[in-house]
């Protein structure tokens, strides 16, 4: 029982400082193959050696799951004098599962079930002579997320086989294919605002003078209505407000961004190259989830990305921009929903002029 709760107070430890972003989907299926070791209580002289087994589990939400699971023993009866007979170890059954923190990379769970258990032989000394038994099992794990669908796994279980009332040990590792699920949402900017064209009025022109040659009337000049292209969003904001939201899309704890979102990086491109003298700052923000140191590293990272694009692709000077990670620090809206979370990861651009004043 002290290396159970060794182990457990390990795990526990581990919780509190994972970080990351959510892995575990409703509707997922996982599979897990597994190999560790089972330790039998040494009342039962059976011999404690590998495990191998195999997990089957589904996700009923992020938080809520369920798990079949079975594992073969190949062990030994312990006689006296050193003398060993083989035997062979069947345990499965079904679990609850519980994961913690489903919104992390790091993920740690809490699991309680019931099964069953089979020896190939049965012996008064070692199984009470019974073939098969029931059991009960409670523990933890971890799951660490590699990508998406691939996560490293870890895992330690109290099993209990009754009739006579024993205590044993399960640990493993494993490797967990992850299949199906919601996926995640990606928080997408407001749509920007077009304002309708402006028709600029142009007075008709004065009638030509009359030539001396000819005294003849003289047509007045038609009359010239230009059309004015709206002005882009990240444009007018920029210059009338000094400060402009990116639409910006970056994968789950990545700075690369993604294609087909650097309209509004290259809109601001052609506003410093047409106002040379605009000077402009990049901020990165995050929402809650996961550390602020690790925020903060990551809102910088990004701001960094495009920072990066806008003097080697926009070729604007890399002395006209500053790129600076903000993290959590300033939210606009709460992180108790998920709509705020998603109003609070964002790229923005301010002027120099703007930050001065502010």
């Amino acid at each position: 029982m002290k290396k159970i709760t060794s182990l457990v107070v390990i795990l526990l430890l581990m919780l509190v400082v994972a970080t990351g972003y959510a892995q575990v989907k409703a509707g997922s299926v996982n599979i897990t193959p597994t190999i560790g070791m089972y330790k039998f209580e040494g009342n039962e002289d059976l011999q404690s050696t590998i495990a191998l087994g195999l997990r089957l589990g589904y996700n009923f939400t992020k938080y809520i799951g369920v798990e079949g699971y079975a594992h073969y023993v190949p062990t030994a009866i312990l006689w006296g004098g050193g003398q060993t007979s083989d035997i062979k170890f069947v345990g499965y059954g079904i679990e609850g599962i519980v994961n913690l923190l489903p919104d992390s990379r790091f993920i740690p769970f809490l699991a309680v079930g019931v099964g069953g258990a089979h020896y190939s032989n049965a012996f008064e000394m070692t199984t009470e002579d019974k073939r098969d038994k029931i059991t009960a099992d409670y523990g933890a794990g971890v799951k660490y997320f590699l990508s998406d669908n691939f996560a490293l796994r870890a895992d330690v279980r109290h099993i209990i086989p009754f009739r006579d009332t024993h205590n044993n040990l399960l640990a493993t590792v494993g490797l967990t294919f992850a299949f199906g699920g919601a996926k995640k949402a990606v928080a997408s900017a407001p749509e920007p605002v077009v304002t309708p064209p402006a028709v600029q009025e142009v007075r008709p022109q004065a009638a030509a003078p009359v030539v001396v040659e000819e005294i003849k009337p003289q047509a007045a000049a038609p009359v010239v209505v230009e059309e004015v292209k709206p002005q882009p969003r990240v444009a007018k904001e920029i210059m009338e407000k000094g400060r402009t939201t990116l639409n910006v899309l970056f994968d789950v704890n990545k700075a690369i961004i993604k294609k087909n979102s650097f309209k509004d990086v290259d809109n601001l491109v052609s506003v410093m190259k047409q106002y040379p003298d605009l000077n402009v700052v990049i901020e990165g923000h995050t929402d809650s989830v996961g550390s602020a140191a690790y925020n903060k590293k990551l809102s910088q990272r990004r701001a960094d990305a495009v920072n990066t694009y806008m003097v080697k692709k926009g070729g604007i000077d890399a002395k006209r921009l500053t790129a600076k990670g903000f993290g959590l620090e300033k939210p606009i809206a709460s992180n108790a929903t998920k709509e705020g979370k998603a109003k609070n990861r964002r790229v923005e651009a301010a002027t120099a002029e703007y930050i001065i004043k502010k």
